[in-house]
């Protein structure tokens, strides 16, 4: 059962909630509405490789750095 993050278009707010099943109406824990959408949301992981561990992040949060490869980051992060 995952968490996922949403966006209320009438109050403005995001919030996070529990999903059982992708067919169930997720309502605003603050107006109420079902007026929501799923956002995209930041996750991170470390992954193991020649040069020891690598650091990534993924989504809104993404970093801008034009040093990163697909095998090494430079140090910005």
């Amino acid at each position: 059962m995952p968490i996922y993050e949403y966006y209320c278009e009438s109050c403005k707010r995001e919030f996070e909630t529990l999903v059982f099943r992708s067919s169930d109406p997720v309502a605003c824990p603050t107006c109420s509405t079902e007026n929501v959408h799923r956002v995209l949301s930041v996750c991170g992981f470390k992954s193991g490789g020649d040069k020891g561990a690598a650091s990534s992040r993924m989504g809104s949060g993404a970093s801008s750095c034009s040093g990163c490869t697909a095998t090494n980051c430079s140090g910005c992060h």
